[in-house]
């Protein structure tokens, strides 16, 4: 596996890029969702067709409150029991307060899982012939989909995932057997990427974590419409708004990606004088070889001739270097 660097890029960047690497995931928010009522009752919750998945698919998905604003973008993967939510971490338990405030009478069990479950990456386009030859399975087909499978002797979830702008797969295992499967994985051949490197990989792909949704996000401002909202489907808690800006045909503000000197988070952006947004992630982009930065913006930033800067210096909305395309959400 190629294991250099990229345009100086952070450790384990240019394995990311040209072969495969893989990184322990900070603690993962995971809820699970078992019972006869299960897919019914998230159906309700989540902009995504949750009852259209079949066992071992799953799909984006936003779940919002009464007014339409997001509370969390999440991951729902289709079980044999149930669903399982995966999202990023701290939303455990905000999540299960918000879903168990209209659980009434459903056969439903939630439960906070996120503390049981360890999850690790691997990364990059050598990642299918990787699972194949160390794991004996193949990669799931679609992004999202997942299946079980045996990791240093013990029982793994699979899940495809694009996060990172390349192919890759989640691995979950129970916690107790976290240890374990990190000493195996560094034996498989696949340097280490660091947490800069793979969130480095995240940010040029465009893929927000919560502290990249702020309160009173609407799901259309995250720019993931394709991949994490029905617009077919029943109807479900924060609807109305979805709705409502679908027919208008935009929202008022957008996640773009900035190209601008040395962001930091919590820097403002700004239009001549007028702030409209704050930047919620950075990194040096070695695609671009420049800063590069998340922030949901007024959509007067987009327009020709937008004069931008972020901390005094020039800014510029560029496309996302990375971004995977595409959706299955209609």
């Amino acid at each position: 596996m190629n294991s250099g660097h990229l345009a100086n890029g952070p450790e384990g960047y240019g394995a990311i890029r040209e072969g495969a690497a893989w990184a322990r995931l900070p603690e993962r928010t995971v809820l699970t969702a078992s019972g006869r009522d299960a897919v019914r009752f998230l159906d309700g919750f989540t902009t995504a067709a949750v009852s259209r998945l079949a066992c071992g698919g799953g799909t984006e998905g936003f779940l919002a409150d009464a007014r339409g604003w997001v509370i969390a973008l999440v991951d729902l993967l289709r079980e044999v029991d149930g669903v399982r939510l995966e999202a990023g971490p701290g939303l455990g338990p905000r999540l299960l307060a918000h879903l168990e405030h209209y659980h009434i009478r459903e056969d439903v069990s939630l439960v906070d899982a996120s503390q049981a479950r360890t999850t690790f990456v691997v990364v990059g386009p050598e990642t299918p012939a990787w699972l194949e030859r160390r794991v004996g399975v193949a990669m799931p087909e679609h992004v999202l989909d997942h299946h079980p499978a045996v990791v240093a002797d013990g029982a793994a979830s699979i899940v495809r995932t694009d996060w990172y702008g390349m192919p890759g797969v989640r691995i979950q295992v129970a916690s107790e057997f976290g240890e374990r499967t990190a000493a195996w994985l560094a034996t498989t051949g696949l340097p280490l990427a660091s947490p800069a490197a793979i969130d480095t990989a995240r940010i040029e792909a465009g893929n927000p974590e919560p502290h990249d949704i702020p309160d009173k996000t609407l799901p259309q401002e995250v720019d993931r419409d394709a991949r994490a909202i029905s617009f077919t489907k029943g109807c479900y808690l924060g609807q109305e708004t979805v709705a409502r800006i679908d027919a208008l045909g935009h929202a008022n503000r957008r996640l773009v990606a900035l190209a601008c000197r040395d962001p930091l988070p919590g820097a403002g952006v700004m239009l001549d004088e007028e702030s409209i947004g704050t930047v919620t992630s950075a990194c040096h982009s070695p695609r671009l070889k420049h800063g590069l930065a998340l922030a949901i913006i007024h959509v007067r930033g987009l327009a020709a001739g937008a004069r931008l800067t972020v901390s005094g210096s020039d800014a510029r909305v560029v496309p996302f270097p990375a971004r995977v395309g595409g959706g299955t959400q209609a």
